[in-house]
C-alpha cells in the first residue's frame, strides 16, 4: 500500500513546526518552529543551499531518494519543495508516493 498524507497540523512539540499524519497511522514532526523555509521566504538561493547542506548527509539523501517517511523527507518535499505553497507540495509528494509502490 503506498503512503498517503492524511493531515498536517501544527506540531505539539515545542521545537517542531508541523506534524504530518500518514495513512498507516504513523506521524512525523518536522521543521524547526523558529526556522524560515522556502514556503516562507521564497528564496531559491537559500533553497539550493538547504539542499546542498542536507543532501550531503548520506542518511538524509538515502531517505529522500527512497521516499522513506522521515522528518528529512517531509522537510525537503514540503517545506523546501517545488512550490512555495505547502499544500501544492503535499500533492507532489502524494503523487510520488502513489508511483513508488
Amino acid at each position: 500500500m503506498p503512503y498517503k498524507i492524511m493531515d498536517i497540523t501544527n506540531s505539539p512539540l515545542k521545537n517542531k513546526r508541523y506534524r504530518v499524519y500518514l495513512n498507516d497511522n504513523t506521524h512525523y514532526d518536522f521543521g524547526l518552529k523558529t526556522g524560515s523555509t522556502y514556503i516562507d521566504h521564497k528564496d531559491k538561493l537559500l533553497k539550493e543551499n538547504y539542499y546542498l547542506r542536507h543532501l550531503a548527509n548520506p542518511q538524509e539523501l538515502y531517505l529522500v531518494n527512497n521516499l522513506i517517511p522521515s522528518p528529512a523527507l517531509f522537510s525537503i518535499y514540503l517545506l523546501w519543495g517545488r512550490y512555495t505553497n505547502l499544500f501544492k507540495n503535499v500533492e507532489i509528494l502524494d503523487d510520488l508516493f502513489a508511483k513508488h509502490t
